[in-house]
């Protein structure tokens, strides 16, 4: 008995440190974040935002500290929901100091909590809806893909001068192809990762939709999304695809039709009399014009290389605390952002930014190593990747890098399809890192079916058997 005893007090001196440790790490992180918060503040107060900064603490700390208690209860990975905390706190300092006036923001407050909302809604469909993976869910997905891209090239509207790919509903501007961009992601894990090696129809069917949503957000004009989907198509093809071949033939049938644009436009001079030529040539010409200025922005300073040139300023301007200086960017809080930050911020901040994505890529890589199966591995890989290439792309792009393009920095810039569609990433890939969900290889369209098939062969099965029970007992009576 005193053995026993002995044995007992251990062990719950051994429990006891990790009930502690665990309560201690909620309130370290907690207590974390409440620094932060506060280093924030006083950045932000000393350029005259503080009293708006005040107003976005709250739905900023109910975001993190509620999210990040979600995320432990269903054991997700936390580094990469703290990854993304830190991204979004730095986001709402420069929204903030980017205010024309200290009071509170209510649209920024408005589209912080519709993309907290999104975010739950599709965490909660995601794990409870194994339909998303079936043949039906898949096409189901790609016709309201199209629909999507049709209805903006019926009713869209450049919102600043851009290009026309916002749609008005009931006061609320919305853009579809943030949207589209998280379902191509899906699409494609339901045709090529449902089974071990997809066949020669999937891939063509995946080349299909790939096509699609180019040539649709080709006739747009929008050049952003169309090079983080053609990024994104590349990845896919090469991580699912078993077949190297494949992906060297796509890569070569890419670079083939680039140069033959070029050529094309060469040799026409960007002039057809033909209707829709003319229409190829003149999106041919557009994304021709981007690299055009982008090595040589000074040819049209005020048109096209302005925001360039005022980019290459404002991180001239910057050192490694934040300036004083105020750089008139044209866009500052959406497509440049990151020169904005920089100035105003700083070059660590900056760098910090830079390095947090780093640590995305990492995460995101070790959830897709832990996936169970190949559904799972594709959507957390696809939409993982999408964040850090959107990320390069629009970093890259506003700091010369790489050609301009008009897409946002994820959690950073201010739009609000792009924080509603980023939340619903995030909260995906979370729900992933979290394990314990449906197989992605079973095709649940089928799964009725097959089992009325079995009901029926099984009720044919009990009558025949009664049948023959009732014909031998017959036989029995007569004899």
């Amino acid at each position: 008995m005193a053995q026993k005893k002995k044995v007992a007090k251990k062990v719950q001196r051994t429990q006891r440190p990790a009930c502690a440790s665990k309560k201690s790490l909620g309130i370290q992180v907690l207590i974390l974040f409440i620094l932060f918060q506060l280093v924030s503040l006083l950045t932000v107060q000393i350029s005259g935002r503080g009293t708006a900064y005040l107003y976005m603490m709250l739905p900023l700390m109910i975001i993190t500290y509620g999210g990040w208690l979600c995320v432990n209860r269903m054991h997700a990975d936390v580094p990469f929901f703290l990854d993304t905390a830190m991204l979004l706190t730095f986001g709402t300092m420069i929204q903030c100091l980017l205010l024309k006036q200290n009071e509170m923001p209510t649209s920024l407050i408005v589209i912080y909590v519709l993309a907290a909302v999104a975010g739950v809604i599709a965490a909660i469909v995601y794990k409870h809806a194994p339909m998303i993976a079936s043949a039906v869910g898949t096409s189901i997905l790609m016709v309201l893909s199209v629909i999507l891209y049709m209805a903006t090239l019926l009713m869209g509207k450049a919102v600043g001068g851009g290009v026309r790919n916002w749609i008005n509903i009931a006061g609320f501007s919305l853009q579809p192809s943030e949207f589209n961009k998280i379902i191509y992601v899906l699409v494609m894990a339901g045709l090529l990762c449902t089974k071990d090696k997809p066949g020669r129809k999937r891939v063509w069917y995946a080349i299909g939709f790939t096509l699609v949503n180019l040539g649709f957000l080709g006739i747009q004009g929008e050049f952003g999304t169309f090079l983080l989907i053609l990024c994104t198509f590349l990845c896919m093809i090469f991580l699912f695809v078993p077949d190297i071949k494949v992906f060297a033939s796509v890569t070569a049938i890419i670079a083939a039709a680039a140069a033959c644009g070029m050529s094309l436009l060469k040799a026409t001079g960007g002039k057809s009399d033909f209707g829709p030529m003319q229409f190829v040539l003149n999106q041919v010409q557009k994304i021709a014009n981007r690299f055009i200025y982008w090595r040589d922005p000074a040819k049209d300073a005020q048109g096209a290389g302005y925001q360039i040139l005022q980019g290459r300023k404002a991180l001239l301007n910057s050192n490694l605390f934040g300036s004083s200086t105020t750089t008139p960017l044209s866009n500052p809080s959406n497509d440049m952002v990151f020169p904005a930050l920089t100035e105003r911020c700083g070059l660590i901040i900056a760098v910090m930014i830079c390095i947090i994505f780093g640590l995305l890529l990492i995460r995101g890589s070790r959830i897709y190593y832990h996936c169970s199966d190949r559904y799972h591995q594709a959507v957390s890989a696809g939409l993982s990747l999408q964040l850090v290439i959107q990320a390069f792309i629009i970093i890259g792009g506003s700091t010369g890098m790489m050609p301009l393009t008009g897409i946002t920095l994820p959690l950073i810039s201010r739009g609000g399809s792009s924080l509603m569609a980023t939340f619903i990433n995030i909260a995906v890939i979370l729900v992933i890192s979290a394990g314990n969900l449906w197989n992605g290889r079973r095709d649940y369209t089928s799964y009725d079916s097959k089992l009325q098939k079995a009901r029926t062969v099984h009720s044919k099965r009990i009558s025949h058997l009664r049948n023959r029970n009732r014909g031998r007992s017959g036989m029995d009576n007569t004899r």
